[in-house]
């Protein structure tokens, strides 16, 4: 089915109709080698949970003092609990090879668009999270500055 990515076009010739199985032919589609082993290293998921707790601690300590505050960061912290829960379930379910979570000394990393050095990746990767922490840690100080 999916692995075989196929598809059959229907070719319509004079007289014959589109359920006519003699008169459909495989697509070859080019596919993108697959990444079986995920080769994020771990101190990038360290940084990114730390960066997201740091993005709702701000949160919590700025407006956390109602209850419809703390309802909307508990369902907050919720949804970063089941990213990062759900993303370790997923990586431990690959077979396809061990991760040692380190990177062989000056190695690339494979990415969608090729090999990447790992401190690009880890730029990529990390840029929104931590901006997030910046935000809450701004709005902590505000909050403090203001009483």
């Amino acid at each position: 089915m999916l692995d075989e990515m196929n598809l059959y076009a229907a070719i319509e010739a004079s007289g014959h109709a589109d359920t006519d199985a003699h008169g459909r032919r495989p697509l070859s589609i080019p596919v993108h080698p697959a990444h079986n082993a995920l080769q994020v290293p771990a101190a990038i998921w360290r940084v990114m949970f730390g960066c997201y707790g740091i993005f709702l601690g701000g949160l919590l300590y700025a407006t956390g003092r109602d209850g419809e505050a703390l309802f909307m960061i508990a369902i907050s912290a919720g949804y970063t609990i089941l990213y990062f829960g759900l993303s370790g379930v997923l990586i431990g379910l690959d077979g396809h090879g061990a991760r040692d979570g380190r990177i062989a000394a000056g190695g690339d990393l494979d990415t969608w668009t090729g090999p990447m050095s790992p401190g690009a990746v880890a730029g990529q990767i990390l840029t929104i999270p931590i901006c997030l922490a910046v935000f809450g840690v701004i709005i902590a100080v505000i909050r403090a500055a203001v009483g």
